[in-house]
């Protein structure tokens, strides 16, 4: 038996919080035998060795190193492609494979099922890239004498929260493409490519609200206090310093944006019949 087939004998008979948390719990097992996940896990392990090597030079201050290879290459890049697909296979695969024409015939309640799906999408990616991230700062702080002012892991707790809540709004992201569109993973790539165009460019504060990296570009500099030198390294295409841009709460923003685009999700999800179609 399917895992999505033993999911709606189970969840038939249970109410919103039963099928939430076991469409969550058979998502799990579902993402965890994805090849791709665990070649990304080896990819962060391969990254630390070579921050490893990186740090042995001792070019750049230890606390500076750890914030450029944390923000370039874990929130930049492996938070939003590995959120964002995680999330895509989990709602995605079974209608590809016609299955949810199965669960959509059983008296299982589809909201709690894409919550449940987007709940295991953004713990799985939160996972990964905090593993990620925490590998890096490990190779980086196994070089203590780079540490001007000594090994701080202010940095860690820093973009493990940053971490936490991008994958929140990563995952709704996706899960609201493969809700919504026939090609979500095409969606997904256009979204992340055009957030690295905004990021990169000076672009009035208005438009990087609608991203999910400058909410998490706030609260960094909230929390890191970084000098010019490095905010300019982390974040070229911005302007320096606290100004109205950094005012509010990023974390609060973050959130409502994954709320608004889960219901947008919801709404696709609920109403939607979808038609048989091959893998793409």
């Amino acid at each position: 038996m399917s895992i999505e087939h033993s999911t709606t004998d189970t969840a038939a008979g249970l109410g919103f919080a039963g099928t939430w948390f076991e469409s969550m719990r058979q998502s799990l097992v579902l993402l965890l035998r994805n090849r791709l996940l665990w070649l990304l896990l080896i990819g962060e392990l391969v990254a630390g060795i070579v921050a490893w090597g990186v740090a042995g030079r001792g070019r750049l201050d230890g606390f500076d190193l750890y914030c450029l290879l944390a923000w370039w290459f874990q929130a930049w890049v492996v938070l939003p492609w590995a959120a964002m697909y995680l999330a895509v296979y989990a709602v995605h695969s079974e209608i590809e494979d016609r299955t949810v024409q199965y669960l959509f015939l059983r008296p299982v309640g589809r909201v709690p099922l894409l919550l449940g799906k987007w709940l295991a999408s953004s713990l799985v990616a939160t996972v990964l890239v905090t593993i990620g991230g925490l590998v890096l700062y490990a190779a980086v702080a196994a070089h203590p004498d780079i540490w001007a002012d000594g090994v701080d892991p202010v940095a860690s707790h820093a973009f493990v929260e940053v971490f936490a809540v991008g994958a929140l709004a990563y995952a709704a992201f996706g899960v609201c493409f493969a809700a919504a569109f026939r090609r979500p993973l095409v969606w997904g790539a256009v979204f992340v490519v055009l957030q690295m165009v905004i990021g990169l460019l000076p672009i009035s504060a208005g438009v990087r609200a609608l991203t999910v990296s400058d909410p998490m570009r706030r609260h960094l500099v909230d929390r890191l206090e970084p000098d010019q030198r490095l905010e300019q390294q982390l974040w070229p295409g911005q302007r320096l310093g606290v100004g109205e841009d950094l005012i509010g709460e990023p974390i609060l923003a973050l959130l409502a944006l994954s709320a608004v685009l889960l219901g947008l999700g919801l709404f696709s999800y609920c109403r939607a019949e979808y038609d048989s179609r091959n893998r793409e």
